[in-house]
């Protein structure tokens, strides 16, 4: 059996994407939770959509640049990109936590 290390590398982009939409779905559920009924939701939905585009175009641009410079990008062992993904995943929790608890 041969590897492909540039498939595992996609199908890391393609995983990363997912936590994105993801994350943008739960900015959307706290846009629409907060309509008519709080600015707080609002804002709070406000900054998830926003910190989830910028994880989207964030590893996107890892992949683009280790691609460019010829050798797949190493998402996993990149010890920032894991604290980021962690903290932003805790925060978009602790604000889903607040909409959930307020409501």
């Amino acid at each position: 059996m041969t590897r492909d290390p540039g498939l595992q590398t996609e199908r890391t982009l393609l995983a990363w994407r997912r936590t994105s939409l993801g994350l943008i779905a739960n900015g959307v559920l706290l846009l629409a939770s907060g309509h008519n009924t709080s600015n707080v939701r609002l804002g709070l939905g406000i900054v998830v959509i926003v910190l989830a585009l910028a994880c989207w175009a964030a590893v996107g641009a890892v992949f683009r640049t280790g691609t460019r410079e010829g050798h797949p990008p190493d998402f996993q062992g990149r010890e920032r990109v894991l604290r980021a993904a962690a903290g932003l995943v805790l925060v978009v929790g602790v604000f889903d936590l607040y909409a959930v608890l307020t409501r």
